[in-house]
């Protein structure tokens, strides 16, 4: 049976509505309480597959640009790496892998993406709008907290790798059935597609 198209973008709409956007230099992150059962190998998911079709590997990829332990490759879709063992992020970082045109992303503007979502600790893909063959469309506002933090300034066709802090994410109660652990750092890799006044 095919999952519906859209698998946890209402949930990214949702959370925004009720929490506040904290600075990112205010965020304090622990490390997951299930961070005991991850892999010793480094994690790899393609984000053009629903669930990443995971591989692992006892070495780090040769091709890719790599943030924090974080590769991300290009291919049809982004192709993510996690190594192993990684800590929880502080604050949010982000990288980008394909530059933009035109004007910056304003935090007033609505926007429609692509994007690929990654736990940063159990290394497992827990959503990808490349597999669910069908961009988001939101303004960053209904977006969780640490995309308002890293998208800002992005432009049209840029792909941009943000490390978003657990406290900026889903904190300590995930989505149920999504995978992601409590206060669980996660990687995304996001593509701007449009933007709308």
């Amino acid at each position: 049976m095919r999952r519906p198209v859209i698998l946890l973008a209402p949930i990214f709409l949702l959370l925004a509505a009720c929490s506040s956007t904290p600075s990112a230099d205010s965020v304090t992150t622990t490390e997951p309480a299930a961070a005991s059962s991850v892999s010793s190998q480094f994690v790899t998911s393609d984000c053009a597959v629903q669930g990443g079709n995971p591989t692992s590997a006892s070495v780090a990829p040769t091709k890719g640009i790599t943030v924090s332990g974080v590769t991300v490759a290009q291919a049809k879709a982004p192709v993510v790496t996690i190594a192993p063992a990684l800590p929880a992020v502080a604050e949010v970082q982000t990288k980008t892998l394909v530059a933009g045109k035109g004007a910056g992303l304003k935090s007033s503007d609505v926007l429609t993406f692509n994007y690929c979502g990654i736990g940063l600790v159990s290394q497992t893909q827990f959503d990808s709008s490349w597999a669910n063959g069908a961009p988001l469309t939101s303004d960053l506002a209904g977006l969780i907290p640490g995309w308002g933090v890293g998208m800002p300034g992005m432009k049209l066709g840029e792909q941009r790798l943000l490390i978003i802090p657990g406290a900026l994410g889903y904190g300590p109660t995930p989505p149920v059935g999504s995978g992601i652990l409590p206060d669980e750092s996660l990687v995304f890799v996001v593509e701007l597609v449009s933007i709308a006044k």
